[in-house]
């Protein structure tokens, strides 16, 4: 489940026991951050938390101003300032930022801007991006706007080909990670999906079945936007020349979305560690990072490459 669809059944969940949960939603922030504009918190009304905007230093305060929006049953915006050591926000929070978030009541559930992106990313075949007026009119403080057009993508969805509990664990991961996830056993097609948010990784650690699964990928032309091999390298030379003899020649752009071998160089041992590696190369390749260490990147950790 990912994390959209779970932020929408605990509010479902909360206006059908006979509450009203509140939507806290981070509209802006300017500076250092746990999560970026978009970032979703939802109080139950019994107080309880779902979903996350900051490392847990905001949420009780905002489960305080939750109170006041579900009586008052208005919208509510909220500004902390955690760029300064005076006052409540600015000590020893561990961010250095501005963040303003917007408090709603959601009295009939999951709001219906976010029924809709759930529609349409359920049935995206691409990297789809709904773009979403989550807050159409301005709260009553003044001339303040929060207005956040916010852009939803589809999780990866990874397609883990093989028998063995590497491919278990990598399509465990990736669901634990909020992602989709199918196994592809032996003698099983693989599933109709295309799209730059489609990550095949073949590791059924046969030659023959990862060459047929190779050409269909290839063969098909399907527009997977990471296809990962286990095994070294030469192992998948050998493949793709196999496949070139038979008239299936890889393009460059194949080549350029083939990672083989897959998985960032982190020194995976067990199955677990080898689907860490390959969940973290997927991620990095879909957000086109290079998958290096943070402490070496020049500039905001949530800023462009």
């Amino acid at each position: 489940m990912t994390e959209l669809e779970r932020l929408a059944a605990a509010l479902d969940a909360g206006a059908a026991s006979g509450g009203v949960p509140v939507l806290a939603t981070l509209v802006s922030a300017v500076g250092s951050s746990f999560r970026r504009p978009g970032a979703r918190l939802i109080v139950m009304p019994d107080g309880s938390l779902a979903g996350a905007i900051s490392g847990g230093c905001l949420e009780k305060d905002l489960a305080a101003h939750a109170e006041a929006v579900r009586h008052a049953g208005a919208v509510k915006v909220v500004d902390y300032d955690l760029t300064s050591d005076d006052g409540p926000w600015g000590l020893g929070m561990g961010c250095a930022a501005q963040l303003r978030v917007v408090l709603e009541p959601c009295p009939a559930g999951a709001p219906g801007w976010m029924r809709d992106a759930l529609r349409r990313l359920r049935v995206s075949e691409e990297l789809a991006v709904v773009e979403v007026g989550a807050f159409g009119t301005a709260p009553a403080r003044g001339s303040a706007e929060a207005l956040l057009v916010d852009r939803i993508v589809s999780p990866p969805y990874v397609v883990a080909c093989g028998d063995g509990p590497d491919a278990d664990c990598l399509a465990k991961l990736a669901e634990l990670t909020g992602w989709l996830a199918t196994l592809v056993r032996k003698d099983e097609p693989l599933p109709e999906a295309t799209g730059s948010h489609l990550a095949v990784v073949l590791m059924t650690h046969n030659y023959e079945r990862d060459r047929g699964l190779l050409e269909r990928i290839i063969g098909s032309g399907t527009r997977a936007g990471y296809v990962g091999l286990l095994g070294p390298r030469t192992r998948t030379d050998r493949l793709l020349a196999d496949l070139a003899a038979a008239g299936i020649a890889a393009d460059a752009a194949a080549r350029e979305r083939l990672h083989a071998p897959v998985g960032l160089d982190i020194g995976a041992e067990s199955p677990e560690e080898v689907a860490l590696a390959i969940v973290a190369e997927i991620r990095a390749a879909f957000s086109a990072r290079p998958g290096g260490r943070l402490r070496e990147r020049r500039g905001p950790i949530h800023g462009r490459p």
